[in-house]
């Protein structure tokens, strides 16, 4: 839940955006964010379960700047909509950024800091980012991000983002080392063993098994926009109930060891009646 307020200090107009995301939680990969546009039964279906649960849709710049391949201004309007219907009540905006969350994470645990009142996976510079970009006299959208981001695009501004190649060094180094190889094999195959022990939230777990599985699946080829799934994959597995990723993601996911509830149930496209059927009969524990 998105929930905006304003107050007058001392003659100057503070303007708040607090974030609460209530469970069932749920994030969707791009593709079945584009996949619910296309198919009216199918995002009417989904609004509907989780609007009965009183869950939260999870959103990050990812999906922001991938929904700027939308071939024309109705597709992003149709998107917009989508988002919208579900209502500002029932959306969140996540942190994508699995390496940010991790420091996030240790300095709570090192502090003591407020972990249940902020937590590591809130996105705070999208939300400072939404408090510039909303007009105080306008009811509040979060298709109001998406469309300041479609206008910058649309000014010639470059939205483009090379967070994965910050990833390239840490694989290469392993796949072009013996002994690091090595090394990432024994090391996943130490850290499956042990995925049991692991508490929430298992960001670290994740994203440390990530790197050795990609280092030792030497055939594993990715487009360099196919790096990014990588963000879509680990904070949303790591902090939410119900994850859409790419197939190859959910076989990695699969081979962590990990289970629900210590992370995401985790659902690949053909996957979309299951992943309907599971969020539908959902219990809070």
């Amino acid at each position: 839940m998105l929930k905006y307020s304003k107050e007058n200090n001392n003659g100057k107009i503070v303007v708040r955006i607090d974030q609460i995301a209530y469970p069932p939680t749920v994030y969707l990969d791009t593709w079945a964010l584009f996949d619910f546009i296309e198919d009216d039964k199918l995002s009417d279906k989904f609004i509907k379960i989780l609007n009965n649960l009183g869950g939260t849709l999870m959103l990050s710049i990812m999906s922001v700047l991938e929904s700027m391949g939308l071939k024309n201004q109705k597709q992003l309007q149709c998107l917009c909509d989508l988002i919208d219907s579900i209502g500002i009540d029932r959306v969140a905006l996540l942190d994508f950024n699995f390496m940010r969350v991790s420091v996030k994470e240790k300095i709570y645990k090192k502090t003591g800091g407020p972990f249940l009142k902020i937590s590591p996976a809130i996105d705070c510079g999208l939300l400072d980012s939404f408090i510039k970009i909303h007009k105080p006299e306008d009811p509040l959208k979060v298709s109001e991000i998406f469309l300041a981001y479609r206008q910058d695009l649309d000014n010639g501004k470059v939205l483009e983002e090379n967070w994965e190649q910050s990833l390239f060094p840490i694989i290469e180094r392993a796949r072009n080392n013996i002994n690091a190889l090595s090394n990432a094999k024994k090391r996943f195959r130490k850290r499956k063993e042990k995925a049991n022990t692991c508490k929430f939230p298992c960001t670290e777990f994740l994203m440390e098994t990530c790197f050795d599985y990609i280092a030792i699946n030497e055939n594993m080829k990715m487009p360099d926009k196919e790096w990014r799934d990588i963000f879509h994959t680990i904070v949303p597995v790591a902090y939410c109930d119900f994850v859409l990723v790419d197939k190859k993601w959910l076989n990695f996911i699969k081979s962590t060891g990990l289970e629900y509830p210590q992370i995401a149930k985790v659902y690949a496209q053909r996957n979309l009646s299951e992943f309907l059927k599971d969020l539908e009969s959902w219990k809070r524990r």
